[in-house]
């Protein structure tokens, strides 16, 4: 007898695999800075998704055939919330970054890297942020003709040494061991969640200040309108 292929709509697909999002802080700190950075420059992209640490399935019906990438960037779907992430539904991501450590390095080496060249994802970035195992402990590999080959490493023109993403239009480097993306249309990097904050800090500062100044600036104006209304009324 032949078994009954499951309706893919009507599986339930878990949301989580009970694991952690990472397994340090400092892993912690360099994912969220990533997922926050991206989502920031895609904020108001309407067809451009950014997701972290979320289960992505890639087979109908098969809640048990899914990967959890740190950070993946979709284009041409719908930039809104979302539980999990069906590629059959939607599309698959076209840039990967796995944020690895020497516990993880057989799964992100392997199965991931296989199965990311079989989704077609075009760039798949890894960082180790410990240096346990990579060097350079950031590579990057791009998708040519269904398998993953090493991206040159580039000194750019601010003097870091990386990798500039064809996918996103960024450069991905290291200063010292800190993962940062650098925008070299708008010459920085991008931000942290706290220089985000910090910057929004200081512009309202700043926008405080030019009121002081303009409302200081009118009350000087005012008293000098009224000094020349009293000489010309003399």
């Amino acid at each position: 007898m032949h078994q009954a292929v499951p309706d893919p709509s009507v599986v339930e697909y878990p949301t989580s695999d009970g694991k952690p999002l990472a397994e340090t802080d400092l892993h912690f700190d360099r994912v969220t800075y990533a997922a926050h950075a991206l989502k920031i420059r895609y904020g108001d992209t309407p067809d451009v998704y950014v997701g972290a640490n979320m289960l992505v399935y890639d087979e109908p019906g098969n809640p048990r055939r899914h990967l959890a990438p740190d950070v993946f960037v979709v284009f041409g779907v719908p930039n809104r919330r979302r539980d999990l992430f069906k590629i059959w539904q939607e599309r698959p991501p076209s840039f990967v970054l796995e944020v690895t450590s020497k516990s993880t390095r057989h799964e992100d080496m392997r199965t991931k890297r296989q199965r990311y060249a079989a989704w077609g994802v075009a760039e798949y970035f890894l960082y180790d942020p410990r240096s346990e195992y990579l060097a350079p402990p950031l590579q990057g590999l791009a998708l040519r003709e269904g398998v993953y080959q090493s991206m040159p490493l580039m000194r750019f023109p601010n003097g870091q040494r990386g990798y500039a993403s064809q996918v996103l239009g960024i450069h991905l480097c290291l200063k010292g061991s800190e993962l940062r993306l650098f925008d070299p249309a708008k010459r920085r990097d991008l931000r942290t969640h706290e220089e985000a904050e910090h910057a929004v800090k200081e512009a309202e500062r700043a926008a405080e200040d030019a009121e002081k100044r303009l409302a200081t600036t009118e009350t000087e104006v005012a008293k000098l309108r009224a000094q020349i209304r009293d000489l010309t009324s003399k």
